[in-house]
């Protein structure tokens, strides 16, 4: 019987394949008709081939190294993250685009010119190096992968500045993806998703302070607010209302055991949902850095649904830290002074992605 890390990277290569010869077809295509081409070639050549041989993948970016090791029965695991789960389409694209890239024409050789298409040796330049090895650590690919050029490809192939280690030579290939070099990019995504219009209230303990809880009546409000509030002084809305969200549009940015994080002196956040399901977040602060652990649980009266919800989030996230991002740290770890703060230092939204002053705009909420 076929293994599982056979049937997983045979589909790899299979697709690498199908994908090479799909390229080719167009750039014959195009010689035909009489446009100017640079002949083609793999970059990596017999990579294609021996894609289904990969057992580990080796990283280094702009802010360090990580490996993606491949383990029978469990996947793709980080070993330097506990063997926590990778994620697989990321897996999957990378090895898959490191197959197909196809040079388009050489380009500048020289070393001080590197940095210009992103292509100095990480970790002090801005490149991507991977290193692909199979079981027994034979190399199968290695690059150092620089910045995008788009190509004007309705296929939506783009340009990817490309080198090998040890060469000055740079070429740009044609290719399906984009190399990442930071860790959040490889981490398996789904570690909560709760809805916006699931979210009923947000209960938060701070680690000094009194605790205090944003809330609203129905799914059609989309505005929280502070239930119970201080007699002087008004609520800020911003402030209120990015704790929710924080929540339901929860992310990651790095995980570690959590027998690794001290949360002995930790915050303590619950969110509740209309349906009865309960996730509390327990929080502390490393510098500048704010470590999760989550736990879910679910109200008297919680339909078999929601309780099997709650069961899945503890399987997924028992006994992991998680790193959020600054906004949603910052968010989840408010006290009241914070919230009733009328007239902010700072803006709640600062070091907000655009896709989140979007979200938070469609709810009415002006960043």
């Amino acid at each position: 019987m076929m293994d599982f890390r056979r049937k997983t990277l045979v589909i790899l290569g299979a697709a690498a394949f199908v994908s090479v010869a799909l390229s080719g077809l167009v750039l014959y295509q195009r010689a035909r008709q009489g446009t100017p081409q640079f002949t083609p070639t793999e970059f990596l050549p017999g990579f294609a081939a021996n894609v289904k041989n990969a057992a580990s993948i080796h990283i280094v970016g702009s802010e360090g190294a990580f490996d993606v090791v491949f383990s029978e029965g469990k996947g793709w695991l980080l070993p330097d993250r506990g063997n926590y789960p990778a994620d697989f389409d990321e897996v999957r694209h990378t090895l898959i685009g490191i197959a197909t890239l196809e040079t388009l024409g050489p380009k500048t050789a020289r070393p001080d010119w590197l940095r210009y298409l992103g292509l100095e040796t990480p970790p002090k330049g801005p490149g991507v190096s991977i290193i692909v090895k199979d079981a027994k650590g034979a190399v199968l690919a290695d690059l150092i992968a620089g910045n995008m050029q788009p190509l004007g490809d309705p296929g939506g192939t783009s340009g990817l500045f490309v080198r090998r280690p040890g060469e000055n030579q740079t070429w740009l290939a044609r290719a399906v993806f984009v190399p990442h070099g930071n860790i959040t990019a490889w981490l398996k995504a789904q570690v909560l998703d709760i809805g916006a219009a699931r979210l009923e209230e947000v209960a938060v303990t701070p680690a000094s302070g009194p605790a205090f809880t944003v809330s609203r009546p129905s799914p059609g409000i989309q505005v929280y607010s502070l239930l119970n509030p201080p007699r002087n002084g008004t609520p800020n809305s911003q402030f209120v209302n990015v704790i929710p969200y924080a929540v339901t549009n929860f992310s990651i940015v790095d995980v570690k055991p959590a027998a690794s994080v001290d949360f002995s002196k930790s915050s303590r956040v619950i969110a509740r949902t209309f349906e009865g399901l309960l996730v509390t977040f327990d929080l502390t602060e490393q510098g500048e850095d704010v470590w999760a652990k989550l736990t879910a649980s679910t109200a008297p009266g919680a339909s078999p649904q929601t309780v099997k919800e709650a069961e899945d989030i503890n399987t997924r996230n028992a006994g992991w830290a998680f790193k959020l991002p600054t906004d949603k740290g910052r968010a989840l770890t408010s006290d009241l002074a914070r919230v009733m703060t009328a007239a902010p230092a700072a803006s709640p939204f600062e070091g907000m992605s655009a896709q989140d002053l979007q979200g938070l705009a469609a709810r009415g909420i002006t960043p």
